[in-house]
């Protein structure tokens, strides 16, 4: 009998200290040691959001299939390629990546991670995608790349803006 009391009285303890309520670290105040000059007040955002990334500048640039880029991509778009140029407009957009694409006989991407953010004090949706790259070239030549894309959503649902960076890894 003394066991069990014992066996329950631990129950007991354990799940009251484990019932204390503590602050998700998502709303934890933290001192930083800069202030960002954008923001410092993000939650997660909307997943359709990374979807719609994922489909529209991941595999459709993989499958060498970008004829769907009107419907995710705001005729405003400003895109900052990790060569430095910016793209304006939906049409241009289209058309450099389709040059871009055409260099190419074949694209393997791998998506190392995805994530839909919304910033609470600008009230704007991002998504953010680290991803590997491997392009083949006709004479069988490969390039291999780390690459960062930062993407903001507008208020109607489309990719309003890029900025892009990589950090390429050149194979002989």
């Amino acid at each position: 009998m003394q066991k069990l009391i014992a066996f329950f009285s631990i129950a007991v303890i354990a799940v009251s200290c484990g019932n204390q309520k503590t602050e998700p670290a998502a709303q934890q105040k933290v001192a930083l040691p800069y202030t960002p000059t954008y923001s410092s007040s993000f939650e997660m955002g909307n997943p359709q959001y990374s979807a719609m990334i994922l489909q529209g500048s991941w595999k459709d640039w993989e499958n060498n299939t970008m004829d769907h880029m009107k419907d995710w991509v705001a005729d405003t778009i400003v895109a900052f390629h990790s060569d430095n140029s910016m793209i304006k407009g939906a049409d241009s957009l289209m058309a450099r990546w389709k040059r871009g694409r055409a260099e190419y006989t074949s694209v393997k991407d791998t998506i190392n991670a995805v994530i839909s953010t919304y910033s609470t004090d600008k009230k704007e949706n991002w998504v953010l995608v680290w991803a590997t790259e491997i392009n083949a070239k006709a004479d069988g030549t490969k390039d291999t790349a780390a690459m960062m894309e930062t993407w903001r959503i507008n208020k109607d649902g489309k990719a309003d803006m890029l900025l892009q960076f990589d950090r390429a890894k050149r194979k002989k």
